[in-house]
């Protein structure tokens, strides 16, 4: 087949074109998904110098975790954040974690009620969803509990319980 001026247009197009066309919406797209200063995001607690694999057995992290026990160094620089803004989205482990006071706080399941997402606000003793602008009780009401992903949007977010211990916030899910 000899190659003509519209075999090597369409050639062009067919390669060119989408990957012009995802650079483009690509980059918005991922920006949309962003929450901007919403949320504390915690990642998964690897720390690359310390062969973790992510685990978060390692007090490089700041954290460790046993069985159904997460254990938090609260002096750790990684919960800094804690202590001047009261409440860290710690994704490592799905949950958002509410400073009381120096000595209380209260943890729970950071995966939205109404739709899984796991980006929050927290206003007026309310997590707010970043997706659907919904806000749930920070108050561990057990009569008022709402399940990730049932679709519900109000209620109270389930509430683990967390004591703190020399320095340590002890959380059991």
């Amino acid at each position: 087949m000899k190659k003509t001026k519209n075999n090597n247009r369409r050639d062009f197009l067919m390669n060119v074109c989408p990957t012009v066309a995802m650079a483009f919406l690509g980059i918005t797209v991922l920006d949309s998904c962003s929450s901007g200063d919403d949320d504390s995001d915690y990642g998964n607690g690897s720390n690359n110098n310390n062969n973790n694999n992510g685990n978060g057995n390692s007090t490089g992290t700041g954290y460790t975790v046993s069985g159904s026990t997460v254990t938090i160094d609260l002096n750790h620089a990684m919960f800094s954040t804690l202590h001047s803004n009261n409440w860290i989205n710690f994704t490592a482990q799905n949950m958002l974690i509410l400073k009381i006071n120096s000595s209380s706080y209260r943890a729970f399941n950071n995966s939205c009620p109404h739709n899984g997402n796991t980006q929050w606000s927290y206003s007026n003793n309310k997590f707010v969803c970043s997706r659907h602008g919904h806000g749930f009780d920070a108050d561990c009401n057990t009569s008022n509990v709402v399940q990730p992903n049932s679709n519900a949007t109000s209620g109270s977010l389930k509430c683990y319980t967390a004591t703190v211990n020399d320095n340590n916030l002890v959380i059991n899910v």
